[in-house]
């Protein structure tokens, strides 16, 4: 009966030490917002419309996974299709398509292609650019620079 004691409470103290490693370890995209809506980030001449979170900042550090939905992706359909060529319907919905040209952006932007958009993916690819002084020009692709 001693044992059987020793190896419940061993038991119960390997769960309540593993119980609380999991509860202080979240996964590191747990701390970031889902980017919910597209935001303009505006320079002199010409303005980024790119995924933003709406968790009241409007900050880029946002992820964007396969099954959102809304007018962040349709944002980051847009500049895959004029930056990448990945001719997508900018329908606003992150689906299997959107993944793949996702993943072929990252691959082209050299950071992990793993499909999911997220700040490593928006600082490496290449973002449409548009005119501010004419309403609906395109000017080009370039990177995202905070500066």
């Amino acid at each position: 009966m001693g044992r059987l004691r020793a190896c419940a409470a061993t038991g119960a103290l390997t769960t309540a030490l593993l119980g609380t490693g999991a509860a202080v370890a979240p996964a590191a995209s747990a701390a970031l917002y889902t980017c919910t809506r597209a935001g303009n980030i505006i320079y002199p001449s010409y303005y980024i419309r790119m995924p933003v979170n709406s968790g009241g900042t409007g900050e880029l550090d946002c992820l964007l996974p396969v099954g959102s939905t809304g007018s962040a992706v349709t944002a980051l359909q847009r500049t895959l299709n004029r930056c990448y060529a990945a001719g997508l319907e900018p329908d606003g919905v992150y689906g299997g398509l959107t993944e793949a040209a996702v993943r072929d952006a990252q691959r082209e932007a050299g950071v992990t292609a793993d499909g999911v958009y997220g700040p490593r993916t928006a600082a490496g690819i290449r973002h449409a650019t548009w005119s501010r002084e004419v309403p609906d020009r395109f000017l080009g692709c370039r990177r995202y620079s905070p500066s």
